[in-house]
């Protein structure tokens, strides 16, 4: 059967309308419209560090008695599970929660834009990410440790941790400096091989190897020991193969004046030179706002001292954890806010099977009703 332009306009309208409904009916599910401003600011919105922390132990203690009920009856299996995972999901907590209130903090450090939210999907769709990215390098040593992919600094909650090392160290930011060196993760291991792990199943997957070059073929040279000779060789030989006459190179490369200097962009005509110009002062000035931005944000930022020591603590943390720590970080971290959410009688976010249950009814009764109306039809038709 053959589609006409208008049947196919008509069945994507359609499909857009169903996916706008599902869409809504998630939003309502998931607790969207929940923020945990008011639980972290004082009265004026600005940010209060003893509510963070208090709001982060009651959401960690609320997680810990649910274990001990449901779960984990004998109290020597919930110290043990918790042993690590109590302080590094706190942590986290505690990062995300933090950043959240930088609007404009992801585009200032990263230059990417990311708008911020206070709301818990937005906490656990980062977890989300940072589970994904989550590898197991090769360290220094020879020995393996955890890893996400790209390293911390890229990763929200962590974002901060560069210019505000920075900052503390020399009490002054450049975007242009902000490099490696005051970075969470140590070059090298942005640059060795990642050993992924399935968050899943657990399985090692394919190692993933910097892409290598092809390389001349080696021909075997003769066994050397000692100095090797070298032949004699004037310095006009170690420059020049044949002889050249002084005229011809002086005409190749004229010697340029004392006021002379050669730019690339004598090359260009008036109009592209213009344009570029404009251009690089369009990028500088773009690069200056950029960076006194930061450096309001990060004097206005509280606690850099205390951020800047969770950020470490985390990624110490979380590079010695066992592998199941990591595979199971975004599934705990979602069960430490449903349980936070329904002590206070907001609607929990939604898990797989839940989602799965909402769109199978709403693709179910539009279905139901299509064959209704196809069996009358064909009724009318006799």
């Amino acid at each position: 059967m053959e589609l006409s332009k208008e049947k196919l306009e008509i069945y994507e309208k359609n499909l857009q309308s169903l996916q706008e409904a599902a869409d809504e009916l998630m939003r309502h599910m998931k607790g969207y419209d929940y923020s945990f401003r008011r639980e972290i600011t004082d009265q004026k919105g600005e940010f209060c560090p003893e509510k963070l922390r208090s709001l982060v132990e009651e959401m960690l203690s609320l997680w810990e008695e649910m274990l001990r009920t449901n779960r984990y009856p004998k109290a020597g299996w919930v110290k043990s599970y918790l042993q690590t995972r109590r302080e590094l999901y706190g942590l986290y907590l505690y990062l995300v929660m933090r950043c959240s209130l930088c609007e404009g903090g992801y585009y200032y450090a990263l230059d990417r834009d990311q708008k911020e939210r206070t709301d818990f999907a937005f906490l656990l769709e980062n977890a989300k990410w940072f589970s994904r990215c989550w590898c197991i390098t090769d360290g220094p040593d020879g020995t393996t440790q955890n890893e996400p992919a790209g390293g911390y600094d890229r990763q929200f909650g962590f974002h901060l941790y560069s210019p505000i090392n920075h900052y503390l160290t020399f009490k002054e930011l450049n975007v242009r400096s902000l490099d490696d060196d005051w970075a969470l993760t140590p070059p090298h291991l942005r640059v060795e091989k990642w050993r992924y792990k399935t968050a899943k199943t657990g399985e090692t997957g394919k190692t993933k190897q910097p892409e290598e070059t092809e390389q001349p073929e080696e021909t075997e040279q003769p066994e050397q020991t000692g100095e090797t000779e070298q032949p004699d060789m004037d310095d006009d030989d170690l420059f020049y193969e044949e002889e050249y006459d002084d005229d011809i190179l002086a005409d190749a490369f004229p010697d340029p004046g004392e006021d002379d200097f050669w730019s690339p962009l004598d090359v260009l005509d008036e109009e592209d030179r213009t344009a570029w110009l404009e251009a690089e002062y369009e990028q500088e000035s773009r690069l200056a706002t950029r960076n006194l931005d930061l450096l309001f944000l990060v004097q206005q930022f509280g606690g850099l001292d205390e951020y800047r020591s969770a950020c470490e603590r985390f990624a110490e943390l979380f590079r010695k954890a066992g592998t199941q720590i990591p595979q199971d970080f975004y599934q705990d971290l979602e069960e430490i806010v449903n349980v936070y959410l329904g002590q206070h009688k907001i609607a929990p976010l939604a898990d797989t099977d839940k989602a799965l249950n909402v769109y199978s009814r709403i693709c179910e009764g539009p279905l139901r009703l299509a064959k209704s109306y196809g069996k009358e039809l064909q009724w009318k038709a006799l």
